[in-house]
């Protein structure tokens, strides 16, 4: 399997393999990981900036419907600098910050970046540790629909919800690994 974070975060060209379905399960994924350690009703919450690229307009719905799906409240920056999100991250009180960029590569790349709750790029070992987690949560998910289907004794849901969430997963596993090969062996971005 190869690594859902590249050097710096999920990068590709906007909307051939870094698409709207994807920066929705990232926002879902990341969204249920901060998540799910929160006190009684706490809500996790995250700074979303971007550059002034188009593809960056897309890319920011998508995360943020995925990131509310799951129950996260969501603070758009708009246009901002990188070294704002962080700031902002930070001085927020945010558990993450994202800056949809893709720095100085061509205007129709496009990544996600992202940053801790003070503020500092996730380091290289914390985003290999989150590849795996990653996918866990995403397993997690799973068996709490399944779960949740079985209680009801409703077995043709759990088989319905095996058969699409395998998909699915599957899915999301191939286009992670399409943008992160992608962005691991362009030249521009060394």
């Amino acid at each position: 399997m190869g690594k859902y974070f590249g050097t710096d975060g999920f990068r590709g060209e906007a909307n051939v393999n870094l698409t709207v379905e994807h920066a929705y399960k990232v926002g879902r994924y990341l969204g249920y990981y901060f998540s799910k350690d929160k006190a009684n009703g706490d809500r996790a919450r995250v700074v979303i900036g971007k550059d002034t690229r188009l593809s960056g307009y897309m890319i920011e719905n998508a995360l943020t419907a995925g990131l509310n799906a799951v129950g996260i409240d969501v603070l758009l920056l708009g246009p901002i600098s990188t070294p704002g999100v962080a700031m902002l991250t930070k001085s927020m009180k945010c558990d993450i910050g994202i800056v949809i960029s893709a720095s100085h590569n061509p205007y129709y790349d496009n990544g996600i970046k992202l940053f801790d709750s003070n503020g500092v790029k996730f380091p290289d070992e914390i985003e290999n540790r989150n590849q795996y987690k990653v996918i866990s949560v995403y397993l997690e998910i799973l068996a709490q629909k399944i779960q949740d289907a079985f209680t009801l004794r409703d077995y043709s849901l759990i088989a319905s919800i095996i058969e699409k969430e395998l998909i699915s997963i599957y899915e999301s596993i191939e286009e992670i690994n399409q943008v992160l090969y992608v962005s691991q062996n362009r030249e521009e971005w060394h």
